[in-house]
């Protein structure tokens, strides 16, 4: 053990032994401290600091032997069938889009714009799994802010059919899981880090509402209520469950009454959803022709319905985008769009379960606000396609070209959280400081 004096040098000859450089730091740190800890106890116990620095290297054992069994412990975990079934899906999509809306005069949807987002979207996919999630919790707070500061910017630089920014739409579906940065970069920060999440929440709210896109408002508003109450439940502001819990609900209370007391026609709006047959040649005539389109469906085949000679994306308008779903029904039938339902709901539900075994909590919440994000996609979009036509929703991975490329890029984000779990610790805080309290007392004579 003699060319092993220091610690130095015998952590450099155990990092040589692991083949994965991102755990080299991590697994080098924890066991320099450990070290360093052996080493002082032999030092209070009479030792020469380098002779108690030798037995703590040798109580430790051989670093290649060492080197070798975190080597073999700690190595990325592969993610093959969570990959696999989003780029399956993805795929799927981009055949339904294209195929099923081949021959169309109008709303056809062309095949090298799927070919090309496709091939982005499995590059955001396998960026975002090759990520390194601690980086970002190193530095939540300003990822946070910056992402935001994009999410502006894009009013600016986003083309805006009808007055409405088309790219600000699409960003403000990436607002749950950018909010858990918003919400780690606040841990120990009492009182004053809960009222300063709040606002945060607020300001990513605020970007699909002024878009306005009622499905990410709803969803942020949703998601983001869950995942305060996670902060709190995880302790992450240090201040008493109950009282934070009663705060949030009456702020979620008074936020959500106010924001649909703010949207005077809502009730009207839900009406007409519900019973589209009372405005059948406007409000109501997307949720009329949907329901006649279910209602003449097979179980597999083309439904026998009548659609006129303009053909199906005459006969309903966004067949080829927010009501895809309603054309795999019409042209393949029930079990064909139940099929594609039942595999997008595992693989969500994959990703929710793996994500709440985490133990890193930045990775957990992530895992959790992505998975809400598209679960909350899917339960708009079936909602849509029953009829109910409230707000335009698309279905995960398979509506949308940039649509299905945000979402792949969801899905590798929380891949990466799984495939580097192995070596996720969590960031050091520093508590905020409290403030002395000076108490006087004056007596009276």
């Amino acid at each position: 053990m003699q060319e092993h004096e220091t610690i130095q040098s015998y952590l450099e000859t155990i990092q040589e032994q692991i083949r994965w450089k991102r755990a080299r730091p991590v697994l080098a740190q924890e066991l320099e401290r450990h070290l360093e800890d052996q080493r002082d106890a032999f030092i209070k116990e009479g030792r020469t600091p380098k002779e108690a620095e030798r037995l703590a290297i040798g109580d430790m054992g051989d670093p290649l032997e060492v080197g070798a069994e975190l080597d073999r412990v700690h190595r990325p975990r592969p993610q093959w069938g969570l990959l696999g079934l989003t780029l399956a899906l993805s795929c799927a999509g981009a055949i339904l889009r294209v195929s099923l809306t081949a021959g169309w005069s109008f709303e056809a949807i062309r095949l090298p714009n799927t070919i090309l987002s496709l091939v982005f979207g499995s590059a955001c996919l396998l960026g975002m799994y090759f990520l390194d999630i601690s980086r970002l919790a190193r530095h939540a707070g300003k990822f946070y802010l910056l992402i935001l500061l994009f999410m502006v910017s894009s009013w600016f630089w986003s083309p805006a059919p009808y007055g409405i920014p088309y790219y600000t739409r699409y960003l403000a579906l990436c607002g749950p899981t950018v909010y858990v940065f918003c919400l780690y970069s606040l841990r120990q920060k009492g009182w004053i880090g809960l009222f300063l999440a709040i606002l945060g929440g607020f300001a990513l709210t605020a970007i699909p509402y002024m878009a306005p896109y009622a499905n990410a408002t709803v969803s942020m508003l949703l998601i983001g209520f869950v995942l305060l109450l996670c902060a709190v439940r995880m302790d992450w502001f240090g201040i008493s469950h109950k009282n934070a819990v009663t705060f949030g609900l009456i702020l979620a209370a008074v936020s959500g009454s106010a924001y649909i007391l703010h949207i005077a026609p809502i009730w009207d709006r839900l009406n007409i959803a519900l019973h589209p047959e009372l405005d059948p040649l406007t409000r109501g005539f997307h949720g009329v022709q949907i329901r006649k389109i279910l209602e003449s469906a097979r179980w597999l085949g083309t439904a026998p319905l009548d659609i006129g000679n303009r053909g199906l994306a005459g006969f309903l308008p966004e067949a080829s985008n927010d009501m895809l779903p309603t054309t795999i029904i019409y042209t393949l039938g029930w079990l064909p769009y139940l099929l594609l339902l039942a595999a997008l709901t595992a693989l969500l539900v994959w990703l929710l379960v793996r994500g709440l075994k985490q133990t890193h909590q930045l990775g957990r919440l992530a895992v959790v606000a992505v998975s809400l994000t598209l679960g909350f996609q899917l339960l708009f979009s079936v909602v849509l396609n029953s009829g109910i036509v409230l707000s335009s929703a698309h279905l995960p991975l398979v509506v949308g070209n940039l649509h299905t490329m945000l979402d792949m890029a969801l899905i590798g984000l929380a891949l990466s959280v799984f495939r580097g779990s192995s070596i996720a610790r969590e960031e050091a805080v520093t508590p905020i400081r409290r403030i002395k309290r000076i108490r006087l007392q004056i007596e009276y004579q």
